[in-house]
């Protein structure tokens, strides 16, 4: 079996995983030979994932069924070690508390392995970054536009109100300087209209937004990205060892980056190093 074969393999088995979860157990995948048991997690033979259910791309729901790119890492994380997966609608701000109440075995849901580690959770490691970046309106075979820090100073920015690019803005470029508006995608309508000339916004929201955008394209990052991570419980060392050698073998066999791809496209991995953070100044 080739490598590219069985990522898409082990990809499909995850989903399958989760399926057999959705439908509330009835089945059985009898190849799954689990490789922690508890009191390592609280449920044999199952992984309780806490994720956000209402952050797309990360977490949702469509047409009944849960989706996106933390439920695809986590029944493929349940999947290498074994388990099947059971997803549960965890706010970030209330993860700690699932952890320590054993509501949930692990968390996802955005949260980096900073704020993690300020929670008083354990980063587990990390399966994608994300941060602030640009997206302007690119037409077919043209160079993407040069936007950076210096550059958006000159042009009219749209962004969401109130969200961390929002901030970012304010604090990198005075009160005022973007144009906010209720949603992301709000602010991607107005860039189509010509109402601004570039969006700043959450990467991996903002890449899988502009899906439905044929001419709008990723076109730079703002500021650094931030690793976000799978966390657990601080008492939790078994399961953080397990957990973080089965990211470390989806990371190589690619099937994270395959994830990735199937909800972002071609975003590029974003840059989580120091240089990566504007110079500009108000």
């Amino acid at each position: 079996m080739t490598r590219s074969v069985r990522v898409v393999a082990l990809i499909l088995s995850a989903m399958l995983v989760v399926s057999i979860a959705g439908c509330g157990g009835a089945k059985k995948q009898t190849a799954l030979k689990p490789t922690i048991a508890p009191p390592v997690i609280a449920k044999a033979g199952v992984l309780r994932a806490g994720v956000d259910l209402s952050y797309p791309p990360f977490a949702g729901e469509d047409k009944g069924q849960k989706v996106g790119i933390d439920i695809d890492v986590a029944a493929a994380l349940a999947e290498r070690l074994g388990l099947t997966v059971e997803i549960v609608d965890v706010k970030p701000a209330d993860a700690g508390a699932a952890l320590d109440r054993k509501q949930v075995d692990v968390a996802l849901g955005g949260m980096s392995i900073t704020d993690a580690v300020l929670a008083g959770v354990t980063p587990a490691g990390s399966y994608i970054s994300d941060g602030v970046g640009y997206f302007s309106v690119v037409a077919s075979g043209a160079a993407l536009p040069d936007v950076t820090p210096a550059s958006l100073g000159g042009m009219k920015v749209g962004c969401q109100k109130e969200s961390a690019a929002f901030w970012k803005l304010e604090s990198d470029y005075g009160q005022g300087f973007a144009t906010g508006y209720d949603s992301l995608r709000e602010a991607f309508d107005a860039l189509k209209a010509g109402d601004v000339d570039v969006v700043v916004g959450d990467a991996i929201v903002g890449a899988y937004i502009s899906r439905d955008y044929p001419d709008v394209r990723f076109v730079g990052q703002h500021g650094e990205a931030t690793a976000l991570g799978v966390v657990v419980a601080p008492d939790s060392a078994e399961l953080e060892t397990a957990v973080r050698t089965a990211l470390d073998a989806l990371s190589s066999e690619g099937v994270l980056d395959a994830i990735r791809t199937k909800w972002v496209g071609a975003l590029p991995s974003l840059d989580t190093s120091t240089s990566a953070e504007p110079t500009t100044t108000p």
